[in-house]
């Protein structure tokens, strides 16, 4: 945690650096290489230019900050928020972007190469800086020099854009790149492991036969033309729920992608939804009552659940990366037989997610949609 003279310090250098960017007198550009700056505070501030090289920056807030050509080189920025920022030519090589929250940052000529870098230590020996132990194992090029590409792992990059990137070897594997624009942005090289690229044009972009396999890419023709029966079955629910249980069913939509009918759930009551391995990214079920609802193995990316009652709901193994839980009810719900079941999210990727507990508790008149839902 950074003290009150540093944080002091860091002000002081920001404000000099901002009349330097704005050609005011008396200004002077912020360079501060190797900093700890884990969580500072720097948002809607004009830092481009900046010189911030193998800093820790992880947790930082510098949404709406404009860092356009800074030097970011090889800095941890893993959970940082960078959301609206201006990156535009900025230098990101060899960073950890892990967790990083980038939705509608400008990023128009962002260099995301691979990267190497050396500082002199305590006995003035030269060593290889390393920004995340836990990153996966670096490249070895001619010579054996030892190469780090950007690591963007589970980061949240919708609407960005990246125009003309040079990303080789950066790493994607779970990132959320829906509608990004990418027109003739560089990925060869690039890992797209489990990647959302839904409204994305790649037709003017350079990328490795075969590398997008895996992505998550817009819904198939499948999903399109089973929208009608997915909205019948949670209808079918609602009834089964208001009738208690003597007409309709509980929804099971086991495995079905579910994003064509995106507006269909908010403010359902669906407790009992039979949901494992759905996908439903960036979906809307904000005020749903889904109390013991299973949505094992559920792609749950970016959805938004504010306000739903979740109480005894099955997250296990869920990917939940930037979903938004706020107001969220969690809890167990008691079955028939008095045993109760707890909200589960065991083995679930909770990266970025967002959680704030309700100020009220939710109505007792649903103690038997939780009875029902057992």
């Amino acid at each position: 945690m950074l003290s009150r003279v540093h944080i002091e310090a860091i002000s002081t250098g920001v404000t000099l650096h901002e009349r330097f960017a704005s050609g005011r007198p008396g200004g002077r550009r912020l360079i501060l290489r190797f900093a700890r700056l884990s969580g500072v505070v720097l948002q809607k501030r004009t830092l481009s230019g900046v010189d911030l090289t193998g800093s820790n920056l992880s947790s930082a807030k510098m949404a709406v900050s404009d860092l356009s050509m800074a030097t970011l080189y090889c800095c941890d920025l893993r959970d940082a928020d960078m959301r609206g920022a201006n990156l535009t030519n900025a230098d990101l090589r060899g960073s950890s972007l892990q967790g990083v929250r980038l939705y509608g940052a400008r990023m128009d000529g962002v260099d995301l190469r691979d990267a190497r870098l050396a500082k002199v230590d305590a006995d003035g020996l030269f060593r290889v800086w390393s920004v995340d132990a836990n990153r996966p194992r670096p490249q070895a090029g001619p010579g054996g020099d030892v190469y780090q590409g950007v690591d963007l792992r589970h980061a949240s990059l919708k609407r960005a854009r990246l125009c003309n990137a040079r990303l080789k070897g950066a790493d994607f594997s779970g990132a959320n790149m829906a509608g990004a624009e990418l027109s003739h942005a560089n990925l060869q090289g690039c890992t797209f492991t489990d990647t959302i690229l839904t409204g994305v044009d790649l037709t003017q972009v350079r990328v490795d036969p075969g590398a997008l396999a895996q992505c998550v890419l817009d819904p198939d023709a499948a999903a399109l033309e089973g929208a009608a029966e997915v909205r019948f079955a949670l209808d079918e629910a609602e009834a089964w729920v208001d009738s208690g249980g003597r007409r309709g069913a509980v929804a099971d939509l086991t495995d079905r992608d579910i994003r064509p009918v995106a507006d269909a759930f908010a403010g359902r009551r669906l407790a009992g939804l039979k949901a494992n391995g759905i996908r439903a990214i960036d979906v809307d079920f904000s005020g749903s009552l889904l109390t013991g609802a299973t949505l094992r193995r559920a792609d749950l990316r970016g959805a938004k659940l504010c306000g739903c009652d979740l109480r005894g709901v099955s997250f296990v193994d869920c990917r939940l990366a930037f979903a938004d839980f706020t107001g969220a009810t969690l809890g167990a719900i008691v079955k028939e037989d008095g045993t109760e079941v707890s909200t589960d999210f065991t083995g679930a990727n909770l990266t970025g997610a967002t959680f704030d507990p309700p100020t009220e508790e939710p109505a007792e008149a649903a103690r038997e949609d939780l009875a029902l839902a057992c």
